[in-house]
């Protein structure tokens, strides 16, 4: 499987300093392998369409965390910290996100970090849902994933593949501009056996 955009791999995850706090458990170990499980999603659920709004979601979830701790509000705020980084507005250009692509991307990214749920039937669930079951996902970093959470059936199927991906690259792939060019590959790898 090929990463569903037309960018270098490490491209397609933010470098640690563009993180507001610098975290081993929301940092950009955590976000490249949201970015795999994200990537398999739109595979397995065939939501193609939302592929780059996706990308750029999980790009931003987590940049403008200042702690650790449960907190509601870091993913609005992670949109205002994109409203001052052209370079990163730029890249999603590159990656296919249109101008069109933001409202929906906004609705993702802020409600990734709040209670509640949208509504099934709300135009940006599915990019949502998507968004907040790859974060989910990585969940196993901290033994707190519960899959009945898990809003899409797909998301349940690999809850397996998300606890083998972490043991096999947590602290063992370092941190880094090459960073997600190492750790995809690995993941090809542990998606075959």
């Amino acid at each position: 499987m090929k990463p569903p955009l037309d960018l270098p791999l490490a491209e397609l995850v933010p470098t640690p300093s563009l993180f507001t706090h610098a975290s081993t458990i929301h940092g950009q170990a955590h976000v490249s392998r949201v970015m795999v499980h994200a990537f398999r999603l739109i595979a397995a659920t065939g939501w193609s369409k939302h592929a780059p709004r996706l990308w750029a979601a999980v790009y931003l979830h987590d940049l403008a965390r200042t702690h650790d701790g449960v907190c509601h509000r870091h993913g609005a705020d992670a949109m205002k910290k994109f409203e001052t980084l052209p370079h990163v507005r730029e890249l999603f250009r590159r990656g296919g996100v249109t101008d069109d692509d933001y409202a929906a991307i906004r609705v993702a990214v802020v409600h990734h970090s709040v209670p509640k749920e949208l509504e099934r039937g709300h135009p940006h669930w599915q990019l949502t849902s998507l968004l907040k079951d790859a974060d989910a996902l990585d969940r196993v970093r901290i033994s707190d994933l519960d899959p009945g959470y898990l809003r899409n059936p797909e998301a349940r199927a690999m809850v397996d593949f998300a606890e083998r991906l972490f043991v096999a690259t947590d602290r063992i792939i370092p941190t880094g501009d090459d960073h997600f060019e190492q750790l995809w590959p690995a993941a090809l790898q542990l998606a075959l056996q």
